[in-house]
């Protein structure tokens, strides 16, 4: 059996059961291909089945028969990538005697989930309907203002895959001030320097998609980003030089969508990389999707924001840095970006008068708060739970949160705390929503370092040397 064949057993993005542990072990006896891949599989999955159900959670985090996600609090908010009208065709669907039905396969960033995920919808189905209705509008008129919001009655298979199920509330809505959560190359969640961009993630981040929207091949995909100069363009490939947060740029090797322009790279420039990472049978190859101009001020800004989400998944802590430390930071990438660009007179001028405020404003405020002169990490998902508090409970509950994510206390809010105003806060129903929503965040904590490989294996990887070497600096 081949790697495809075997993808399509256990990806199962379509009709959403996937195949057994058993009958997956018995496949990959008889086959040559994919084993390192598929074998992993097998174990990310049980362990990752074993996280979603740790007490740690109290069971908020409830699954139905088929694996999907129910009665979770929060809606989410996409930004297809793939605008397209039709990526996708027909498909033979089992439940339904065989008959075929047209599926459509979208591709999106997902801030809420920290991740890229696949939307699958039905064009003739009522569950996908107003989704595809929704969609059709965003391709139609070219909108890039607006993304697609679902409520809390979509449907979430963790870690990336996403079904409109009877979602009737779906709507767009606008990007509003922090549109840059939607723009793939300040996605910090996906983000790669020279060193992680070859990293192997699990393959539970792996999804289903067409890369190809004419050719409606289906392949393994999972959506990275970096930054690099073009150091050679061959036929079908790049050489890129790809800076690192410490050491020196690493040369890597990428291929080329057949759907990239070739006209559009030039030897020598900057640029960001969208990369798809495709699964096959021999290896995970490394494609170039997309690109667009980059500059220096671009690598120590990405540079700051890779490391305060890097902290904030290594010390599984919210509180990552003081001002005194960011300040410390800036500098050590403004000399890295200076020492990468340093044959380059017009990239070398851009950087100056830069402070590390204006960066740190421009890449980190989407995504973080300082409190009290220390940066705090507020993730998408919690930052529109909180918007319906005022600007003092709003600080106390992320304090808090960090507080019980350090102590490791999973009882987050016990009390009702009073404000400056000898006022509570908040009512008995918010503190259970709130606690609600510490689980949620909590997890989502450790299911990033799960998909990433963060202190899961011993030797350390190469996010946990990047680790290191950050805590050994302050």
């Amino acid at each position: 059996m081949s790697f495809d064949e075997i993808a399509n057993l256990l990806v199962k993005d379509i009709t959403k059961a996937e195949i057994s542990f058993e009958r997956l072990k018995k496949i990959l006896e008889e086959t040559e291909q994919g084993h390192s891949f598929f074998n992993h599989w097998i174990k990310d999955r049980t362990n990752f089945q074993s996280l979603k159900t740790q007490s740690a959670f109290h069971g908020h985090l409830i699954e139905g028969k088929k694996g999907w996600l129910e009665k979770h609090d929060f809606g989410i908010t996409l930004e297809i990538m793939n605008k397209v009208l039709t990526p996708g065709g027909e498909v033979a669907i089992h439940g339904f005697g065989g008959a075929k039905k047209d599926l459509l396969v979208y591709y999106a960033l997902c801030p809420e989930l920290e991740n890229f995920v696949s939307l699958i919808a039905w064009i003739d189905t009522k569950s996908s309907m107003n989704a595809w209705t929704k969609i059709s509008e965003l391709v139609s008129q070219k909108d890039d203002q607006r993304v697609l919001q679902f409520s809390n009655k979509c449907g979430i298979l963790l870690p990336n895959r996403i079904h409109p199920s009877h979602d009737q509330d779906a709507t767009l809505v606008s990007k509003e001030f922090y549109e840059s959560q939607y723009d793939w190359r300040f996605a910090h969640y996906l983000f790669d320097d020279g060193k992680t961009i070859i990293a192997h993630n699990s393959p539970l981040n792996f999804r289903k998609i067409f890369i190809d929207e004419w050719d409606k091949k289906e392949s393994l995909v999972e959506i990275r980003t970096t930054l690099g100069r073009v150091i050679e363009i061959k036929k079908n490939s790049v050489d890129v030089s790809v800076p690192c947060i410490t050491g020196p740029p690493e040369k890597r090797h990428f291929h080329k969508s057949e759907t990239l322009n070739g006209d559009s790279l030039k030897i020598g420039s900057l640029y960001y990389f969208q990369i798809f990472k495709i699964a096959g049978p021999e290896n995970i190859e490394i494609h170039i999707k997309n690109v667009s101009d980059a500059s220096s001020v671009d690598i120590v800004g990405m540079f700051l924001a890779y490391t305060t989400y890097l902290l904030h998944l290594g010390n599984m802590r919210l509180n990552v840095l003081n001002a005194e430390k960011f300040e410390k930071l800036f500098n050590l990438y403004y000399d890295q970006s200076g020492k990468f660009c340093n044959r380059n007179r017009d990239e070398l001028d851009a950087m100056n008068h830069l402070d590390w405020k204006t960066i740190q404003f421009g890449f980190t405020n989407s995504f973080t708060k300082w409190i009290d002169s220390e940066l705090y990490v507020v993730p998408p998902l919690l930052r529109r739970f909180l918007s319906k508090f005022d600007p003092e409970t709003e600080d106390v509950i992320i304090k808090k949160f960090d507080d019980s994510l350090k102590t490791k206390n999973h009882a987050c809010f016990t009390e009702i705390p009073y404000n400056s105003k000898d006022n509570r806060m908040f009512s008995r129903v918010d503190k259970a929503k709130i606690n609600k929503f510490y689980d949620y965040i909590n997890f989502l904590i450790n299911e990033k370092r799960f998909i990433l490989k963060i202190e899961q294996k011993y030797p350390p990887l190469q996010r946990d040397v990047q680790i290191n070497w950050l805590r050994n600096i302050f």
